[in-house]
This record gives structure tokens, sequence and C-alpha cells, in this order.
């Protein structure tokens, strides 16, 4: 009779084993869908200006939303093109007057907010391009960040029409 329940025993911890097993390694697995939910900085609507006809420059759009649970900053950009890349702001001087210039810290962007980068506001500056790398309906622009991941979206090349003041602005950054 002892060998029937320790046959029985053993029957029962078998399948009572591998279930606390697989109970152990869901608790220990992969959030995967949860971790990208909860820290995820996302940039959606990016952009490019196609650049005007001998124009050395370009700017890249979108914009970023920080879900990360900290606060970030948008320190850099980059793609497999020739070009300077620079994190740019537009200011007026005391005269009213708009111009560009390199925001060397970045922008910040709070946990739970967006940042839009625009035409006449902050964008990524490209300078120094090969006009062929605009010959393509657009390329992966990398957003880089100190307190998150890089962001890797495609960025579509977009001719506009009567860009007047920020076309000039454009030149006066050479």
């Amino acid at each position: 009779m002892a060998s029937v329940n320790t046959t029985k025993l053993r029957l029962l911890a078998v399948p009572a084993a591998v279930l606390g097993l697989s109970w152990g390694i869901a608790a220990c697995g992969d959030d995967s869908d949860d971790a990208a939910d909860a820290g995820a900085v996302t940039v959606t609507d990016v952009w490019i200006r196609m650049p005007a006809e001998g124009q050395p420059n370009s700017a890249g759009y979108g914009t970023i939303t920080n879900e990360t649970g900290t606060d970030i900053t948008l320190i850099g950009a980059s793609a497999d093109i020739q070009a300077t890349f620079e994190i740019h702001e537009t200011v007026a001087d005391d005269d009213g007057v708009m111009s560009m210039q390199e925001r060397e810290e970045g922008f910040s962007i709070a946990d739970g907010e967006s940042f839009t980068l625009e035409p006449g506001g902050p964008h990524v500056m490209m300078l120094g391009i090969d006009p062929a790398d605009f010959e393509s309906d657009g390329f992966d622009l990398t957003f880089v960040f100190d307190g998150a991941d890089d962001v890797t979206e495609f960025a579509e090349i977009r001719a506009v029409d009567g860009m007047g003041e920020m076309e000039d602005d454009m030149q006066d950054d050479e």
C-alpha cells in the first residue's frame, strides 16, 4: 500500500512542479508589451524640408512624446547622409528680427508631455548636405536623447513653397 501512495504522490508532484515552474518563469518573464507602453519615447509626423536649389542646408521636424516616467532632453540627431546635425531654435532679437541658432543644451521634454519641432520654431538643422541625399522619398532620421534611448523614424522629404523668411534664415546659418 505504501508503494501505491508514493506512486500517487509522484504522479501529483510532477504536474504541481511543472505548474509552479511555469508560474515562476512567467513572473520573471519579459513584459515587453508593458515595457514598450511605459517608458517609450515616440516621434511622429517626421519630415524633412526639401532644400531649395543650391541650398546646402535643410531641417527636420516631428512631434516627440515622452512617456518614460522621467524628464528627457533632445540633444542631437543623425542620419546616414552627409551633413552636420544641430538642434536649433528660432529667436527674436530686440528689434524683432528672427534668426536661428544652435541650442547646445537641447530641449527638455517633461514626462507625459509632447514637444513639436516645426518650421519657424525648434528643429533639427542639417548643415552641409549633399543634394544627392535628397533625391529619394526620404531617409531614416535618428533623434538622440539624454535620459532615453535614441529613436529612429523614416522622414519623408517634402517640398515647401513660399518659405520666404525661413529660407533666408537658413541661408544665414551657413
